[in-house]
């Protein structure tokens, strides 16, 4: 296998794949031999322009209208994923929203709500399913040799923040949910790995994307920003899907339940919490 292939033939659902992170990662999926389901929840153009630039590469996407927070569309995604590829190897869960802008008291319930909602309900809903099939899928195959174990057995890759142990002030809820994301991460690697199922969590740093639209189009202020950042640059999509593109290979078939921070160094500057 060549090492553009270290996905060949697999199947990937990434959600949130209409811009930024979530279309980087899919890309570099496809480059790598997969096949894409993209979800978006108000972007469909961006979720289409996604599956263009995946299927330029000669592997299939499909797009699929999804709000990871309500049970019943998640059941639909994994549906209509498993009536197009008959198997499910890869899930990101990758969508997520910011927080209230808010301090945690000031904060409308409806305002929390939404934020634990999508970045925790959300892939605790999508990992629920994923790990459900990649279960079924192992003993449909028959149970795996020692040494294979860790390899195509199934991947969840989680995108979670450095804000899951770093505080930012208004942003409560926020940091909130992505360290109850690490450590769903944390539970669901220790429960699945008797069958191989690997569970990792990547933790971003100052990306360029639309979430940072600010930074990116004021330079100024990006450059201010940078210089908090010991590698002194932002980083990009492409930085984060490179990381879930090796964590997601066989090449990491020993790490599961950690986090990965690619934050060009920045929780080096932290102090320890």
């Amino acid at each position: 296998m060549t090492s553009d292939q270290k996905l060949k033939d697999r199947v990937a659902i990434v959600t949130g794949a209409d811009s930024g992170i979530g279309q980087g990662i899919a890309i570099a999926f496809a480059k790598a031999g997969a096949d894409v389901v993209i979800t978006y929840r108000s972007d469909e153009d961006g979720a289409k322009e996604t599956a263009k630039l995946v299927n330029e590469t000669g592997r299939k996407s499909l797009v699929v209208h999804t709000d990871v927070g309500d049970e019943a569309q998640v059941q639909k995604l994994f549906d209509k994923t498993l009536s197009e590829f008959k198997r499910l190897d890869i899930l990101v869960n990758n969508a997520g929203t910011m927080g209230t802008g808010k301090p945690v008291h000031e904060s409308d319930f409806d305002e929390w709500e939404k934020v634990i909602r999508t970045n925790l309900h959300g892939p605790f809903l999508c990992s629920k399913l994923a790990a459900k099939q990649f279960i079924k899928q192992i003993e449909s195959e028959g149970k795996q040799k020692t040494e294979n174990r860790g390899k195509r057995s199934g991947n969840i890759i989680n995108i979670s923040s450095v804000h899951e142990e770093a505080v930012s002030l208004d942003q409560g809820a926020y940091a909130v949910s992505k360290g109850g994301l690490r450590n769903l991460t944390r539970a669901m690697a220790l429960e699945l790995s008797k069958y191989g199922i690997r569970v990792n969590d990547v933790a971003p740093g100052m990306i360029l994307t639309p979430m940072n639209q600010d930074s990116v189009d004021d330079e100024k202020k990006r450059k201010e920003q940078e210089k908090e950042i010991p590698i002194k640059r932002a980083g990009m999509p492409e930085d984060i899907a490179n990381m879930v593109l090796f964590l997601c290979s066989d090449d990491a078939s020993y790490c599961t339940g950690a986090t990965f921070y690619v934050d060009g160094g920045w929780m080096l500057t932290r102090p320890d919490v």
